[in-house]
C-alpha cells in the first residue's frame, strides 16, 4: 500500500465498552497524518484510513487485553513507606482503595520510572501489614472494546517537513477511559463519609458568592452544542424537566417540547433563562431537600454543578424521589470550575475519575441503567477568546441513569 504524502484525515475514534455497572462511550477527535502515522494502527484500520472517504465508518472489536496488553507482572505489592514518593506538592496525598495515582509517584518498582505520567490503581489494602497492591495495567485493558472510526474530513498539506509521530489510539484511550468504574465490584474510596472531602477554599455562605449574576457561558460554544446533541440522543422529545442548579441558560435540545422548572441560587440568572417555564431560588448546600412532590419529573438535569455540592448523597436521594418511575437523571461537567467553591475531592481527581465519583454516587443511591459519556479533542473555533491557550474545545463528560420502573 502506497501512502501519499501530504494527506491528513480528521477522524473521530469512538470507543464502546461495558463494565459491571454501566455502559460507557468515549469519543475522541483527532487529525491523522497518513504519511507519518497510518502504519501505527492495526492493518485493517490502516487500510480504512488510507482508502476511506469523508463520512465512511469502520467498526472493529477487540477482546480484553488485545487493544492494550494486560499482565499480572504489572501488579506490584508495595509498602507506601518505601515505595510511595510523591513530589513535595503532593505529600499530603493518602492512598485509597480503587483510586488512581501517577506511576511516577512510586519508586523502587521494576519497570516504573520517575516522572511516569500513566495511572496506577490501588486495588488492595492490607492495613495490618501496611501492604498494598498497585495495578499498573492500562485501565481499559480489562474490557472488551468496540472501536468505531469515522472520517470527518480529508485535508491536504502542501509539503511534509517532518514532525512528531503520534499513536492516536494510545492518546485517545490509554489515560482516562476505564478509570471511571469500580475495580472488581469493590466501591472506590472517595472519602464520602469524611468532612475534608467536601471542604472548599471559600466556606462562606454560597448566596454571597453567587449574589452577582454571571450571564456568561460556563463551557464554550462547541461543548455546549455537543451537550445539546447528546441530550437530543438520550432525552425523550417532551416531558417535565427539572433543571437543577440552573443558570441563565439551559442545555436542552431546541426542538424538544418541554416544561422546564429551573432551580438555582441567583434570581437574575434564572429570570434571563428563556427556556424556563418557571423557576425557584434555593441554596441546595444549605438544604438539599427539593420542594416538589414525589414522582413529579420525567427528567432531572444537573449541568456543570455537581462539583460544588457538599451533601451529594442527600441531593441524589432527593433527585430520585422527585423523578417518575423510569425517569432520567443526568450530571454533566467539563474541566472548568470556580476554584474557591469546588469541593476538595474534585480538584484531586483525574477528569475520568470525576465520572467515577458521580457514578459511585448514583450506584449508592440506587439508580439503574447507568451510562457514562466523554467527548474530547474537538477543535476550538479560531475566534474563541481561549484559542491561544488551547486549540481544543472544552471536553464534555456526562453520567446518567434511571429510576427503577417498579
Amino acid at each position: 500500500m502506497i501512502i501519499e504524502p501530504g494527506i491528513v484525515k480528521e477522524v473521530s475514534i469512538r470507543a464502546l465498552w461495558q463494565s459491571n455497572y454501566a455502559k460507557h462511550e468515549e469519543v475522541y477527535h483527532t487529525k491523522i497524518n497518513l504519511w507519518r502515522e497510518a502504519t501505527l494502527f492495526p492493518k485493517e484500520i490502516t487500510r480504512f484510513l488510507c482508502e476511506g472517504m469523508t463520512g465512511e465508518c469502520l467498526e472493529i472489536n477487540f477482546k480484553r487485553g488485545h487493544l492494550f496488553p494486560n499482565s499480572k507482572d504489572l501488579i506490584y505489592e508495595i509498602d507506601p513507606r518505601y515505595n510511595f514518593n510523591p513530589p513535595d506538592s503532593h505529600r499530603s496525598i493518602k492512598l485509597r482503595l480503587g483510586r488512581f495515582y501517577p506511576l511516577g509517584f512510586f519508586k523502587n518498582l521494576r519497570g516504573i520510572y520517575g516522572g511516569n505520567p500513566y495511572p496506577g490503581r490501588i486495588i488492595a489494602i492490607n492495613g495490618e501489614k501496611s501492604k498494598m497492591l498497585l495495578d499498573a495495567n492500562v485501565p481499559l485493558s480489562y474490557y472488551d472494546v468496540t472501536l468505531c472510526f469515522t472520517i470527518r474530513e480529508v485535508l491536504r498539506k502542501e509539503s511534509e517537513l517532518g514532525g512528531r509521530c503520534r499513536d492516536h489510539i494510545e492518546e485517545a484511550l490509554r489515560v482516562g477511559p476505564g478509570m471511571q468504574t469500580r475495580y472488581d465490584h469493590v466501591p472506590t474510596d472517595f472519602g464520602l463519609e469524611e468532612r475534608e472531602t467536601f471542604q472548599r477554599l471559600d466556606e462562606s455562605d454560597d448566596t454571597l458568592f453567587y449574589q452577582e449574576p454571571r450571564l456568561v457561558g460556563h463551557i464554550d460554544r462547541v461543548c455546549h452544542e455537543a451537550l445539546l446533541n447528546y441530550y437530543g440522543r438520550i432525552l425523550s422529545p417532551k416531558g417535565k424537566i427539572l433543571d437543577l442548579m440552573s443558570s441563565y441558560e439551559s442545555h436542552l435540545p431546541p426542538l424538544g417540547e418541554y416544561e422546564v422548572i429551573g432551580l438555582g441560587i441567583n434570581e437574575e440568572e434564572l429570570k434571563a433563562n428563556p427556556q424556563l417555564t418557571e423557576y425557584l431560588v434555593k441554596d441546595l448546600n444549605k438544604d438539599p431537600t427539593l420542594p416538589f412532590e414525589s414522582e413529579t419529573f420525567d427528567a432531572v438535569l444537573c449541568d456543570l454543578s455537581i462539583e460544588y455540592v457538599i451533601r451529594p448523597i442527600e441531593l441524589l436521594q432527593e433527585v430520585k424521589r422527585v423523578l417518575k418511575k423510569g425517569g432520567l437523571a443526568t450530571f454533566s461537567f467539563s474541566n472548568r470550575y470556580f476554584p474557591t467553591k469546588v469541593i476538595k475531592l474534585w480538584v484531586d481527581l483525574h477528569e475520568f475519575e470525576r465520572m467515577g465519583y458521580v457514578l459511585e454516587l448514583m450506584i449508592r443511591t440506587g439508580f439503574r441503567d447507568l451510562h457514562t459519556f466523554s467527548l474530547r479533542g474537538l477543535p476550538r473555533p479560531k475566534d474563541d477568546r481561549w484559542i491561544t491557550y488551547t486549540p481544543f474545545a472544552d471536553p464534555l463528560y456526562v453520567v446518567w441513569g434511571k429510576k427503577d420502573e417498579g
